[in-house]
Formats: structure tokens, sequence, C-alpha cells
């Protein structure tokens, strides 16, 4: 059976989306090293030069405390002067000179601290000025700005590649769904086609396909309802010959023979007649005295069989004969199979949220997990070699599957732990009354 919810990491979404998220780290990674070996190098050098050049003018023109403040508010600069004139500074918080010389380490012309630049540059008079200048920290936060737009701007792409992504692929999350609904036999599935694309392309071709299928199994159902009722005449008339025989080994041969095809041909218009449901006729009936009827039936065959409900009485809307018919062929499956060290076969009711569930549990030999979604197709068997001493004719639970669908519900078979096999019938509650 197709899992309709594979892992994420396992999707083709899951997949696409662990390239994108590579793709954006690894534009991240070209932005910031862009950044850092290219632009800030750059820009910081051309910016070093210019102020470098504006403070030896500045220098040359010998500007005293009044003009340096006037400076110092109109271009963003701190100033410093050391020399024969005296000391004096826009801003106490500077260093001197000579600090200032042994932070930079780099000649006397520029040095970085707390992200600004800073120049030292001899005055005519033989003193110095030191200019701290606030613009190169601006143009960092700058830099710094843009570097965060820009990675917050391919986040919001990879966000919206996401969504986008996530819209386009709702075709083949779709296809994924119709195939798992088409493999458990639900045959009236179709999908709808919203796109143009490869997607809608395929989508397309899984609605060709589905109705090709499901076509093939009415013409097979169809076959084998034509093919039914054109052999009743003939066994008719087989079966009045044979009893106008004298008695004798091979008559009983035969007449074996022709009831085992007129089985065969009952059970396949039974499959016919219940395809719909429109055939049933229910009666309000007491479910758990059917069980313990249907129980009764194999009451003196090992391994035996335990009859359990939650309720006493269970009052349920249902067609006696189909629902009988059911539990003979579950119970007969369950007795055939059963090993000689076998429990008691386990027959329960129970009420399980909105459904009334029916339990068969054996302890045989169980079925081979790989048949266990093919055993209610019609003439399917898990014996392959279709010995007559191994089961019937493969139409037993294909014939339970069409009754219990025909009253709403549905019947699976799942494995026990260690060995078994449990076929549950699930009833829907609208069905059902009392307690």
């Amino acid at each position: 059976m197709i899992d309709p919810s594979p892992p994420v990491h396992r999707s083709v979404f899951g997949k696409l989306v662990l390239i994108m998220l590579v793709m954006a780290f690894c534009l991240m990674g070209l932005v910031l090293g862009f950044f850092i070996h290219f632009v800030n190098p750059t820009v910081g050098a051309t910016v070093s030069r210019m102020l470098g050049d504006y403070g030896r003018r500045i220098a040359a023109d010998s500007p005293d405390l009044r003009e340096a403040q006037r400076l110092a508010a109109r271009f963003q600069v701190q100033i410093r002067y050391e020399g024969p004139d005296g000391h004096w500074t826009t801003d106490e918080s500077l260093p001197t000179i000579g600090q200032a010389l042994d932070e930079a380490r780099m000649g006397p012309w520029r040095a970085y601290s707390w992200g600004r630049s800073r120049y030292v540059v001899d005055a005519p008079s033989g003193g110095r000025y030191l200019f701290v200048w606030e613009f190169g920290e601006r143009t960092h936060a700058a830099h710094d700005k843009l570097l965060v737009l820009l990675l917050t701007l391919m986040i919001a792409v990879f966000f919206a590649a996401h969504l986008v992504m996530s819209r386009a692929l709702r075709p083949l999350r779709a296809l994924q769904e119709g195939v798992a609904r088409l493999s458990t036999g639900d045959l009236e599935v179709v999908l709808e086609n919203r796109t143009r694309d490869e997607f809608g392309a395929l989508t397309d071709a899984f609605n060709r396909m589905a109705a090709r299928v499901k076509e093939m199994v009415r013409a097979r159902d169809q076959l084998l309802l034509d093919v039914s009722h054109e052999l009743r005449s003939p066994l008719t008339r087989l079966k009045v010959a044979l009893a106008l025989l004298p008695d004798s080994a091979k008559k009983a041969q035969a007449e074996a023979d022709a009831a085992e095809m007129d089985a065969m041909t009952t059970e396949l218009l039974e499959l016919e007649r219940l395809r719909d449901g429109r055939t049933l006729r229910t009666t309000r009936e007491d479910l758990v005295e059917l069980l313990h009827e249907a129980a009764r039936t194999y009451k003196d065959t090992p391994p035996g069989i335990q009859v359990s409900a939650s309720h006493p009485e269970i009052p349920l809307d249902l067609d006696v004969d189909g629902v009988r018919t059911v539990l003979r062929n579950l119970l007969g499956n369950a007795v055939k199979y059963s090993l000689p060290d076998s429990r008691p076969i386990e027959l329960t009711a129970t009420r399980e949220r909105d459904a009334l569930v029916v339990r068969v549990i054996d302890d045989g030999p169980g079925i081979p997990a790989p048949d266990l979604v093919s055993i209610f197709e019609p003439f399917f068997r898990v014996d392959r070699s279709r010995s007559r001493k191994t089961g019937g004719y493969g139409l037993g639970l294909s014939i339970c599957k069409r009754i219990v669908e025909a009253h709403g519900g549905h019947i699976e078979a799942t494995n026990r732990p260690g060995r078994g096999t449990c076929f549950t019938l699930t009833f829907p509650t609208a069905a059902t009354s009392g307690s």
C-alpha cells in the first residue's frame, strides 16, 4: 500500500526546501564575503584618504579652539591640539596624541578605535592636531544596515519561494493521495486538474488511467456475470441428465462436480447482486444473538469459539442472511486454518467511538503480508496451486466485503503479533440504536 504521507526528508517538497536552504546560505556567504573582503576595504581606503587629505588642509590653517568647535559641530569631527600654542580639545574623552600614536602602530597618519577614524597631523607652528572623525563610523553603520537589508530580502525571497513552491506542488500531493486511494480499490477517484503544466498533464493521465482501470474491472465483473448466467441453463440440463443415470461411482463424481460448478455460479451471481447494496433486506436484529448462533454451528469443532460482547444486546439494522454468510465464511476459514495447538477462536462485538466493531480472531498461521491487500479480490487465494484441499474458489471473502460495504461499513484483515489473523468488521452507528 502506498504511504500517502512520506517523511518530509524523503518527499520532493522536503528535498526542494533543503536545496533552497543550501542556496540561501551560499548566497548569504557570498554577500558577507563580498562586503568583508571587497566593499568594506575599498570604501574604507577611499574614505581614509579623503579624511586624511581634509585633515591636513584643516591643520594647515592652524585653527584655534573656537574654530575647532565650529568645525566639530559642522563636520562631526573632534579635534585635539598639543603644541607651542597650548593644549586644548573639543572633547575631553579623546586620547592624547601620544596615546593615539601608540595605539595606531601604523605610522602617524591613521588608526581605528571604537569605530572611529583617527588622524594625527603636524601643524605649521610645530604642534600636532589629532582629528577623530565620526564619518567613518556612520559609513560602516550604513554598510551594516545595507547588509542586514540584503539578508532580510533574501529571507523574504526564501519564504515567498517556499509558498510558491508549496502551491506548485499541490497537484503532486493530490496525485499521491489519488494513487493511494486507487491502490486500496477506490475506483471512483477523479482528481481535479487546475494547472496546465507537467503536473496537469500527469493528472490528466492519471484520471484516464483510473477510468481505464475502472472500465477493465467493470468489464471483468460483467464477463463473470454473463458467464455465470450462461452456465445456469447447461448446468441445470446436466443435473437433470445425471439424475436419470443409474447410480455409480462415476455418476457420484459427476454430480459432485456439477454441484461445485453450481455453487460457484451462485456465489458469482450473489457477488454481483451485492454490488450496489440495493438488494439488502434489512430488519432490526440483535447482533449478539447472531454471533452466538454462528458460534453454535462450530460448537463441537476444535479449537472452539468464544463469544464476547460489550453489551448484552446490540440492536442493528442488517440483512440477516447476509451477516450470517459473513460470519459463516470468516468462522469457517478460522476453523479450517487453525493449528492443532491453536487457542479458541475469539468472536467479539464492541462499540468504539462512532462505530460498532465485530472481530474474528484466530490463532492460525496468519496470512502472508504481501497478500493482505488482495485477499478480498474475487478468485484470489493465498494457495497459488488452487488445490481443493486448501480452500474454495476465492469468492468467500469477496462476498463478505460486498455484504459489509452494502451495510455502509468496511472490513479489513491484519496479522497478529506472533501468529494468527484478525478480521475486523466495522458498522456505522447510524445502523444501530440503544446500548
